[in-house]
């Protein structure tokens, strides 16, 4: 996963507080200890943040957040929450175990797709030409990827150091439009985790406890509808978070927060 944004309740308010309160009751339910999970609906991850120097990796996440903060407000006013919660499902996936459905609202869907073009595919697609046209300043890790060559302390010469202007932006940024264009239709999940767990399957008799749990306490019935698109539970505005998704959940780290008004 990376570095992704999180589009966070407001710590503190009612509905944060019912869903950290959720979460909780229906870990319980799972066997072993699961992670707490704070509240969020991914917008993208890997995101591009330089992680090897602290400075410049302020200047990633603040530029990161304030962009993005800059074009959650640019998008229209035409809806009452950005993110509405739907039915409560089910994923063999860890982070996926337990999760309500997000809708697909256009706002959000847009909202994604810029700040993956901007902070994923562009810089991709970025990387990628300017390795095509200076080789030299790349190498082979020992993971066997290919990475940008960290400059020695002692370096002897200058090295040939690639230019925006030897690019061609505008045919990259193309691309990068339309990649995030197809992500955003074909890939993009939006969904609040309620459990991260390894169980696979779920039995029925744990279904059952897991959606009375939540018909008792958000007071819904057939929560695991698929007519189920607005379970009362939903928010606009709240946190962005940039978050540092490596290695245990418990050690995920927010790299930057910004709250949107």
């Amino acid at each position: 996963m990376g570095v992704a944004l999180w589009l966070c309740p407001k710590a503190n308010t009612p509905l944060h507080d019912k869903l950290v309160t959720l979460t909780s009751s229906l870990s319980t339910l799972f066997p072993g200890q699961p992670p707490k999970i704070d509240p969020h609906v991914t917008v993208t991850s890997s995101i591009s943040v330089n992680l090897d120097d602290p400075e410049k990796t302020k200047e990633d996440v603040y530029k990161i957040l304030t962009a993005s903060a800059t074009a959650i407000k640019s998008l229209p006013k035409n809806h009452c929450n950005l993110v509405t919660l739907g039915k409560v499902d089910s994923h063999r996936s860890r982070l996926k175990k337990l999760y309500f459905h997000v809708r697909r609202d256009p706002n959000l869907i847009s909202f994604a797709t810029i700040i993956r073009e901007l902070f994923v595919i562009l810089p991709q697609e970025i990387d990628h030409e300017t390795m095509k046209k200076y080789p030299h300043l790349y190498t082979t890790n020992e993971n066997g990827l290919i990475v940008r060559k960290k400059k020695g302390k002692h370096s002897i010469g200058k090295e040939v150091e690639p230019q925006d202007a030897d690019l061609n932006l505008p045919s990259i940024q193309k691309v990068a439009q339309e990649k995030a264009s197809h992500w955003s239709q074909d890939e993009y999940d939006p969904h609040l985790s309620l459990v991260y767990s390894d169980l696979y399957p779920i039995d029925n008799a744990l279904w059952r406890t897991i959606k009375t749990r939540i018909q008792d306490y958000l007071n819904i019935d057939n929560c695991d509808s698929d007519d189920l698109i607005d379970n009362g539970l939903g928010w606009d505005n709240g946190v962005l978070k940039l978050v540092l998704c490596e290695g245990d959940v418990n050690d995920w780290v927010v790299l930057g927060s910004v709250d949107l008004h």
